[in-house]
């Protein structure tokens, strides 16, 4: 087999092996998606009765005020990967932008190198929180506290995912915002 064969058939492989990983890491994202649409609408729906059971009826629910934390800490780590998916983050590209194609690759490769690494450390210790805190129960629900951090597992974890295709790729995604 001559070489040029051989390069085009492993740069095949690498394509369909990346198609194969983007599909399932779209599977993923719209299971979030699904979660944290449906965790905004419990966040929105429970804040809008405790507002009227304190300032209509003078009462208030005990549950009023865990119901709508947990949800928020759910959907703000959450969407830490779709925005890691995006390149919806705030970061300074003024380097970036003024070197050579091939640098860019290495920059985004050693900067995902390194966030992968920090998502890791934070999987890890947020193992460790939610086993520490799991006996512990939320004041107004019979629920562990544990929960806060299980879903900062799952924010790292999606976001080694997608740090993961960076790796791969070398490039951050170009997507298109639709701004009305």
């Amino acid at each position: 087999m001559t070489q040029p064969i051989a390069e085009a058939e492993a740069g095949a492989l690498a394509a369909a092996l990346l198609a194969r990983y983007d599909a399932v890491l779209g599977r993923i994202d719209r299971a979030v998606s699904l979660i944290l649409i449906v965790t905004m609408a419990v966040l929105t729906a429970v804040l809008c009765v405790q507002v009227f059971f304190r300032y209509v009826l003078n009462a208030s629910l005990d549950w009023g005020w865990d119901v709508p934390r947990l949800c928020f800490i759910w959907v703000v780590l959450l969407a830490i990967p779709l925005g890691l998916k995006r390149n919806a983050h705030v970061g300074i590209d003024l380097l970036i932008e003024h070197v050579p194609g091939w640098s860019q690759r290495a920059l985004h490769r050693f900067n995902a190198a390194l966030m992968a690494a920090l998502m890791t450390v934070v999987a890890y210790y947020g193992v460790e929180l939610a086993v520490a805190t799991w006996d512990q129960m939320m004041p107004g629900l019979d629920l562990s506290v544990g929960y806060f951090y299980v879903a900062l597992i799952i924010s790292a974890v999606h976001s080694v995912l997608h740090l993961v295709r960076l790796l791969w790729t070398g490039a951050p995604p170009r997507v298109e915002f639709d701004v009305e």
